[in-house]
């Protein structure tokens, strides 16, 4: 596992940091350095997936400290952790937050966990509303989370919740160039075939294949709860459903709506849960609907993730007529090099096994079908590309 890929909890002397981890701990796996940290390793399985993060707690930490500065860029997640109790916890996140902005890494994610509401009922015990937790979450563009390590009430939930969001944002992270062209598809409304009516006579365009792919729910429930929430929170929701990421100010509505809808949040969000979809469907020859045709022989595909992810494609689809349903392939490549960038098209990944001519071929038909370049495969490709290219010089 990488080191950044770790997750640091921060925060001021005695608001539950050691408690947090030692709670926790019966479902960790130790690796521990006695000398500089403890690294908690947590395995979270959910249905058929796998997530592997490390949890850190610094030991003789004080926060701001010379220790603090040289551990703080090997990290990409923290829980800024404070006390409902004491004001002085939440200012000492904020200065945290601070200096992690300025040091850290460029990839950081936060949560913001807030301890000690047992003193829910005891106003003169607790100083910090949720609202302002929830305010201070918003300005740092992350979840606000509530427990109370005293009571142990959803302690587990929450911990799943912090390691599965982190989890997805990494997902996010390798998988740029994927997210944003299915929420590119959903956003720019062409090539919808079904219609959700929504609160104040709005109305928004989806496409059956996409939404029936990813949550396996039928149209007609989903249009009964998106009848029940504003229109804003609707397309928010559509938009998780298409990618499976949200930004960390929607998380918490999401989760409701899933509630409603009788779908596990944790089971549907993150990227790879999208691969893992459109994998399925590229394996479902029954539901393809379009034809390319190179020389002889054909591979079976579907418009709409040809469109969401080539420019080429979709000006193609836009530009003719909906029975448009085959093309041939005019870039001269082989037959395994363009089934491989189909193949590229479903699960945004290269082929381990593909030599360096044949990585350089596939980079340039993703030149030529314009794709979107930010994931870091496509970057493996463009160093092959700079690599050959100083060889050759």
């Amino acid at each position: 596992m990488d080191e950044q890929d770790k997750i640091m909890i921060v925060g001021d002397s005695k608001v539950g940091k050691t408690t947090f981890r030692k709670s926790v701990q019966n479902s960790l796996l130790c690796d521990i350095d006695e000398e500089k940290d403890k690294t908690y390793h947590r395995l979270l399985e959910l249905e058929d997936r796998d997530y592997f993060l490390g949890i850190v707690e610094m030991l003789r930490q004080e926060p701001l400290d010379s220790m603090f500065d040289q551990h703080i860029f090997r990290f990409n997640y923290f829980i800024l952790m404070y006390s409902v109790t004491s004001r002085h916890s939440l200012k000492k996140v904020k200065q945290l937050q601070r200096k992690i902005k300025t040091k850290g890494s460029n990839n950081v994610k936060y949560v913001l966990l807030a301890n000690k509401v047992d003193f829910e009922e005891k106003t003169k015990e607790r100083k910090i509303s949720r609202q302002e937790g929830e305010e201070l979450s918003r300005q740092y563009d992350c979840p606000y989370f509530e427990c109370s390590l005293k009571t142990k009430e959803n302690l587990e939930t929450t911990f799943v919740q912090i390691l599965h969001y982190f989890t997805i944002m990494k997902e996010k992270m390798d998988h740029e160039d994927l997210v944003e062209d299915f929420q590119n598809l959903f956003e720019r409304q062409e090539l919808c075939d079904h219609v959700f009516q929504l609160q104040n006579d709005t109305h928004v365009g989806v496409h059956r294949l996409i939404l029936e792919c990813k949550l396996k729910v039928s149209l007609e429930k989903i249009q009964e709860v998106l009848l029940t929430i504003t229109p804003r929170q609707a397309k928010r929701f559509l938009s998780w459903a298409y990618c499976g990421y949200t930004n960390p100010s929607n998380f918490a509505n999401i989760q409701i709506i899933c509630q409603k809808l009788d779908l596990n949040y944790l089971y549907f969000s993150g990227v790879n849960k999208l691969v893992h979809d459109l994998q399925e469907l590229r394996e479902n020859e029954k539901t393809s609907d379009f034809t390319l045709k190179i020389g002889e022989t054909s591979i079976q595909t579907h418009k709409l993730i040809l469109a969401a992810r080539s420019d080429l494609f979709r000006g193609l689809f836009l530009s003719c007529e909906k029975s448009t349903n085959q093309v041939n392939d005019y870039s001269r490549k082989s037959y395994v090099i363009i089934e491989n960038l189909i193949n590229f098209f479903y699960t945004n990944q290269i082929p381990k096994s593909l030599k360096k001519n044949s990585s350089l071929e596939l980079l340039e038909l993703i030149d030529y079908y314009q794709l979107n370049m930010k994931s870091s495969l496509n970057s493996k490709l463009c160093k092959t590309k700079k690599k050959t290219a100083c060889s050759l010089m």
